[in-house]
């Protein structure tokens, strides 16, 4: 389950990334009750001020919709007869559930810069944040429904899965603009949501006296992995 993730990234770098304009960002379509945090509606800054730090369920999030609309929605699905919000669906069964099926058009994608998990020892659990090489930012498969959306995850990357056994769905470069075209049939996009290569992750245990790290990202190799978002 991935039920924290963090966006640290100046929103600018995916406006590059996405061709987002800027007046897209402010303007973005707003949840039902939501109210900006920031001082000034008009001030670019200020559109995704209360959208970065930490994430965790029912937050506000930034999500890239078809058309490369940024919009801002609550993480979690509210599904009736349930206390929690759905956080995270998975691909391996978004076509079976009742839940999900009606929103297999709405894709979306979620841009973040790392997510926790936590590690079980014994009682004990460590938390381990996990990125791409040198922190770049990547975008996250997800559902929504106009207010909320949720995180499609898949199986972990051999280099993760000691850590947990799931990991959100990253969509790369070559495969966003498909992903978020609602025209296109989901059963023709499940392969998108695959595990990424081994040596692509990072991961980084805290609340330890010696932070680890796969050794795969280390320096030497580091010419070698994929970058999400290189052409």
């Amino acid at each position: 389950m991935c039920s924290r993730f963090d966006l640290n990234s100046d929103i600018r770098a995916f406006q590059v990334q996405l061709g987002l304009e800027m007046e897209d960002i402010i303007r973005m379509p707003l949840p039902d009750g939501f109210n900006r945090n920031g001082p000034d509606d008009e001030d670019e800054d200020a559109a995704f001020d209360s959208l970065t730090g930490t994430r965790r369920p029912t937050d506000p999030i930034a999500v890239i919709l078809p058309h490369q609309k940024a919009a801002i929605r609550y993480w979690g699905l509210s599904i009736p007869g349930m206390n929690s919000p759905m956080i995270n669906a998975r691909a391996e069964t978004l076509t079976e559930k009742p839940t999900f099926r009606p929103l297999l058009n709405r894709r979306c994608l979620i841009p973040a810069n790392g997510w926790y998990e936590w590690r079980k020892d014994g009682t004990a659990k460590h938390k381990n944040r996990i990125t791409l090489p040198d922190h770049q930012p990547f975008l996250f498969a997800g559902l929504e429904n106009g207010r909320e959306a949720t995180i499609i995850t898949c199986a972990p990357s051999g280099s993760i899965a000691h850590i947990h056994n799931r990991m959100p769905a990253v969509i790369g470069p070559n495969h966003l603009a498909s992903w978020l075209d609602p025209h296109m049939a989901f059963e023709d996009l499940g392969y998108m949501l695959g595990q990424l290569p081994d040596h692509v992750l990072s991961w980084q245990e805290e609340r330890s006296d010696h932070p680890k790290t796969d050794p795969n990202t280390d320096a030497d190799e580091k010419a070698n992995q994929i970058d999400l978002f290189s052409k």
